[in-house]
């Protein structure tokens, strides 16, 4: 976290304590996991979707051979935010941490159709983007698509928003929260992918503790440029929910 977001090592030297943030975890988990996975290395090829224009492009751009961020920047409902069109044309803009721009390409370009060929990447990772893809349906599109374009053995890292106290999940136009078993029906969807271990849902008894913040307060935050921290339990209509990140591996025995 601390390497990937140093403006806020500046801002309290004690970066992550006192600002902690669930995006700051879903960052660093991605990295660190595939690393773990060994899907990081000097020949790898990596596809972000649904990427925006958050740190881990930058990071993972310093770690791989190319590093492709895909979203639809300029257009639906995040347009003038985290898929913000000058994305397109210059990366710089938005970087707030080293990066390697010669390995960085950006395209426009829909999770549900993604145009590269069978088996091309060593890993793809999504980062809380899946659940704005069109509910279940499109979850699961989206998630064939990333194994479609992943080499056998590949890795998916995908992370999405779970319920956490028990409600029933989510599902309204532009956002699925899922429940943790609507995670493990997505999970399953994909018969090529298998989790890299079990699912583990379980929260510490200082993140269940936390005082969750409303969606539309969250919202409002992000309008002003203010964050409200700690920023890792989100409430809507009596739903809470949090990140939840998942490694998934192609067969080897996978047909495309």
């Amino acid at each position: 976290m601390r390497r990937q977001l140093p403006y806020l090592v500046e801002k309290d030297p004690r970066f992550p304590e006192n600002l902690e943030h669930r995006k700051h975890w879903e960052y660093a988990q991605v990295v660190v996991g595939l690393e773990q996975l060994g899907a990081l290395h000097q020949d790898a090829l990596v596809l972000g979707v649904g990427a925006g224009h958050e740190e881990a492009i930058y990071d993972l751009s310093t770690r791989v051979r190319w590093l492709f961020a895909t979203d639809i920047y300029g257009s639906g409902y995040f347009r003038a935010g985290e898929a913000d069109a000058r994305m397109l044309l210059d990366p710089d803009h938005f970087a707030r941490c080293p990066y390697n721009r010669n390995r960085l390409v950006v395209e426009n370009m829909d999770a549900l159709d993604l145009r590269f060929e069978d088996r091309t990447f060593d890993a793809v990772y999504s980062l809380s983007s899946i659940e704005h893809f069109g509910g279940l349906a499109g979850a699961t599109r989206a998630l064939d698509e990333m194994a479609r374009v992943l080499k056998p053995s590949g890795i998916v890292a995908l992370t999405t928003e779970c319920v956490i106290n028990g409600e029933s999940g989510l599902s309204r136009p532009g956002l699925e929260v899922f429940t943790p078993d609507g995670i493990r029906s997505l999970v399953s969807s994909v018969p090529a992918l298998n989790p890299v271990g079990e699912l583990d849902f379980s929260l510490s008894a200082k993140t269940r503790a936390l005082k969750p913040i409303r969606l539309s307060d969250a919202v409002a935050d992000a309008k002003r440029g203010h964050t409200e921290y700690p920023h890792v339990l989100i409430e809507l209509d009596g739903c809470v929910y949090t990140s939840f990140s998942v490694f998934l591996q192609k067969t080897a025995a996978a047909t495309r």
